[in-house]
């Protein structure tokens, strides 16, 4: 009965009024709190930034683009260098196929030639034969010989062909060579070094006066200075070049200051003369005068 009692005035009981609720000033509060709040710490948002990420624009924050943009340059710089050491590790290896190439080449055709020179010997061997007569003689001899005159021949014909293209191609392969040293060096050479004295100019002008000089000073030739194709070379030449200039111009410098050597004048010795070097040539009273004071210094001592 209690129990009863109890529920139905909990379900008779009236409900409870709720507070009502200001939503203007509400709404006002919260956006103070959001814009106060808005990073949890009080302050204004942090500028934003535009950077050009693989050609799009990206907007991010001010802090945030100092380290994208360090790390970017990072990147940048070790894809360079990774370029640079795979251009340079091909060409290491192209040199390398290219020097085994060339010292294959040569091999082969040192055989060739010591081939070539042992057929045109045997050859030789053919020439004193008087066939018609070996004919006449020996017409089964005479048929073997020149079956093996006619194979020799045809084989120098083919082994000259080889030997002469060999050569051929060797050459062509050091005049490309040459030609891509060449361009190799003068693309060097452009570069000013003023540590060493290089302006960074390498024309047909300049190279005939480091010849020129190479050749006078250096005691080099021609050819050998032609065919100088390493840059460091021809800096080192140019180096040396300024030295002996600036030698020479020190040298006229000092010979041109250096004073003339003048004869030191001889001083006679000797008792110090005190009177006339020849007494017999004064007047008799500069003579009596002279006597007088001669006698007075003797009295004196």
């Amino acid at each position: 009965m209690e129990m009863n009692d109890t529920t139905n005035l909990a379900a008779e009981a009236p409900e409870a009024e709720a507070p009502e609720v200001d939503t203007e000033a509400s709404d006002d509060t919260l956006s103070a709190d959001t814009y106060e709040n808005d990073d949890g710490s009080g302050e204004a948002p942090e500028e934003d930034e535009e950077l050009d990420i693989d050609g799009d624009p990206v907007r991010v924050p001010k802090s945030l683009a100092e380290k994208l943009k360090a790390r970017m340059m990072m990147q940048a710089d070790y894809t360079q260098k990774t370029q640079a050491l795979a251009e340079q590790r091909r060409e290491i290896e192209s040199q390398r196929q290219a020097t085994q190439w060339e010292a294959e080449t040569r091999s082969a055709l040192f055989n060739e030639e010591a081939q070539l020179l042992t057929v045109r010997q045997r050859l030789e061997q053919f020439q004193g034969i008087n066939w018609a007569a070996l004919a006449n003689q020996d017409m089964q001899q005479h048929a073997v010989m020149q079956a093996e005159y006619t194979q020799l021949k045809d084989y120098h014909d083919r082994l000259s062909g080889h030997v002469e293209g060999r050569r051929h191609e060797l050459a062509s392969y050091r005049e490309q060579s040459t030609a891509i040293a060449l361009e190799r060096a003068v693309q060097h050479l452009n570069t000013p070094k003023a540590d060493i004295g290089w302006d960074g100019k390498f024309d047909a002008e300049k190279r005939a006066s480091l010849t020129k000089f190479g050749m006078d000073v250096g005691g080099f030739s021609n050819e050998e200075l032609s065919a100088t194709a390493d840059p460091r070379h021809i800096q080192m030449l140019n180096l040396a070049r300024i030295g002996y200039e600036t030698l020479r111009k020190q040298n006229a410098t000092l010979k041109q200051a250096k004073p003339e050597a003048k004869p030191v004048p001889t001083v006679a010795m000797g008792k110090t003369r005190t009177g006339p070097s020849n007494p017999d040539k004064l007047s008799p009273e500069q003579w009596v005068k002279w006597r007088e004071s001669q006698l007075a210094r003797k009295a004196n001592r």
